[in-house]
């Protein structure tokens, strides 16, 4: 199937919404879970939260019932008067029957007064006051002997204490919240004594029994030293669970029990309880379950769907194809007429146009390749049969040097000399490329002959950039320049003619400069030169300008060759461009 254009585009289609299907989801069913889960974990949080506002409620009633006996002025009479005549112990039962008659008043119609187990009141003067069921049965020497009365027993204000044991004939509850505060004397803030309460812990429990608490949750309520009041589980109540809590830290999943469970906690600043709801993952699993059953239900109609739009944009796409194809094979048996059913205004008939502009081309193309292989066979052929000639001319000026050196003409010694060298590096060929620095030792020999012949009025100045010396360059494809220079820029030219020449690297190519002081040319006679005719004197050993500027573009492209800048009467500066090639043959770099 995948060997057929219409397999593969079904199937890559299908690949690929069927990837971005499952990406879509994969992020439908993470962010739907992630979604539930924290919708869960904040609708308990909630909860706790309405719980744990419930609870402070009722222990800031049992708070606003001490304050009454902070405050009561009936009690704190007992607490400071002196009762030691007969007459003073009447006094005093008169006074305890009107605190006690109070502390009943406050207690009455409110809903704290059913917690509250026992009062103890003792003031400095050693006179006792005994409130509740369990009051009686409060050893007052055993209670200030602990060492949370003693901490405490000096509070200005109500502190929740951490939960105690309960030893009582008359009341059931093991455990009790203790609350110890100091009393004092109203008008000049004296203490005079302290107050001990009894709270039932079931002013919790009864806080909570009306929260509708899944069967797989555990509940606890726990005090500030992580004493646990209530808990959902009974084996917790009455426990220590601080290294149950230390060991969960701050983590939102934990393992308890052997199960999995997510952890949501809510701290009382008021009376330092912490209420901790463990949710069963169970919960979690559960949800995930439908969950994934709607999104693998959703991955199934979605690839039903695809597998029919592929096959149908398949069929649509294939046709065209189909012609494309039918129209390169007869492109390959060399018809490249137009076939105009290729194209339209979509991308396969943008395609299509292509072709046909490619079938148009082709043999224009062909033929432009065979011009330039023509072009540079010709070049070849003119640089091999320029090189006949100099192998005989330099045998003959070697015989005329020899004649000279014996007849003591050292100045005809000297240009025959010169002269010869030209020939004998002619002779090796001009297709070879030689450092920068050879090419302006052979162009100044050819320069010291046609000293000879403007009688030393021409003067050549060399300047290579460092790193430039052993630059590649093709043998005398200066010479032909500076010949011009010398020949048609200093032709009229009076006085001192002067030739600069210099080399420089500019990134990865090499820039050669030319320049003269002679009579220049316009602009039309620069666009001349690139036109001259063979027999043109802007020559050399018949490679004119024009020649030596398409050497230079068939070897290295179009990007690199000559250039022109003059002003007449005053300089005439020839620019070279080629590649930077190194001596050892390296790449250009």
């Amino acid at each position: 199937m995948l060997k057929t254009i219409k397999g593969k585009l079904i199937a890559y289609f299908s690949v690929a919404f069927l990837s971005v299907a499952v990406i879509i989801c994969a992020y439908y069913y993470n962010t739907n879970y992630r979604l539930q889960e924290n919708q869960i974990i904040e609708n308990v949080s909630s909860n706790i939260d309405y719980i744990q506002s419930n609870i402070n409620r009722m222990l800031i009633r049992c708070e606003e019932f001490s304050d009454k006996i902070y405050w009561d002025d009936q009690i704190t009479k007992i607490l400071t008067r002196e009762y030691d005549s007969r007459k003073s112990y009447y006094s005093l039962d008169r006074d305890l029957v009107n605190a006690i008659n109070n502390i009943s008043l406050y207690l009455d119609n409110d809903i704290i007064s059913k917690y509250i187990n026992g009062i103890v009141i003792k003031g400095n003067n050693g006179r006792a006051i005994k409130y509740g069921l369990d009051a009686d049965y409060i050893n007052i020497d055993e209670l200030t002997q602990t060492g949370w009365f003693q901490e405490n027993r000096n509070n200005d204000h109500l502190e929740w204490l951490p939960m105690i044991g309960h030893d009582s004939p008359v009341i059931q509850d093991k455990y009790q919240l203790p609350v110890v505060r100091k009393l004092i004397l109203n008008y000049t803030g004296r203490n005079v004594g302290w107050m001990f309460i009894s709270v039932s812990p079931s002013i919790i429990e009864d806080v909570v029994k009306d929260y509708e608490l899944s069967s797989d949750d555990i509940l606890i309520i726990c005090d500030r030293d992580r004493n646990c009041i209530y808990s959902s589980n009974p084996g917790l109540s009455g426990t220590n669970v601080a290294g149950l809590l230390d060991s969960w830290g701050d983590e939102r999943e934990i393992n308890y029990n052997d199960q999995k469970w997510f952890v949501v906690k809510d701290h009382s600043e008021y009376s330092g309880f912490m209420i901790i709801q463990l949710i069963n993952n169970r919960v979690f699993r559960n949800q995930s379950e439908i969950l994934l059953k709607s999104t693998v239900m959703m991955i199934i109609i979605i690839l039903v769907v695809i597998f029919v739009l592929t096959s149908l944009l398949s069929n649509i796409l294939m046709k065209p194809i189909s012609n494309i194809t039918r129209r390169m094979k007869i492109i390959a048996t060399g018809d490249f007429s137009v076939d105009e059913s290729l194209e339209g205004d979509d991308e396969i008939g943008t395609l299509g146009k292509g072709i046909n502009r490619l079938s148009k081309s082709v043999n224009s193309l062909m033929e432009q390749m065979r011009r330039e292989e023509a072009l540079k066979k010709e070049l070849e052929y003119k640089t091999l049969q320029s090189q006949i000639n100099p192998h005989f001319v330099y045998n003959v000026l070697n015989s005329i040097k020899i004649m000279a050196q014996l007849q003591g003409a050292d100045s005809i010694y000297t240009m025959v000399e010169s002269f010869g060298e030209l020939l004998k590096e002619v002779s090796k060929g001009v297709d070879d490329k030689i450092t920068i620095r050879k090419e302006f030792e052979l162009l100044e020999r050819y320069v010291y002959l046609q000293k000879i012949r403007k009688k030393g009025l021409i003067r050549t100045e060399y300047q290579i950039e460092p790193g430039c010396e052993n630059a590649l360059i093709i043998k005398f494809l200066l010479q032909p320049l500076v010949e011009n220079a010398i020949l048609h820029g200093f032709e009229r030219k009076k006085g001192m003619e002067i030739i600069q020449i210099g080399a420089r690297r500019e990134g990865d190519n090499l820039l050669i400069l030319i320049r003269d002081n002679g009579i220049g040319m316009t602009e039309e006679e620069i666009s001349q030169l690139f036109r001259t005719n063979p027999e043109s004197k802007i020559q050399y050993n018949k490679i004119g300008v024009k020649n030596i500027q398409e050497r230079i573009q068939i070897l290295y492209g179009t990007e690199y060759g000559l250039s022109y800048e003059s002003e007449p009467d005053r300089y005439t500066v020839v620019s070279v461009l080629l590649p930077f090639e190194s001596k050892r043959g390296e790449d250009i770099v």
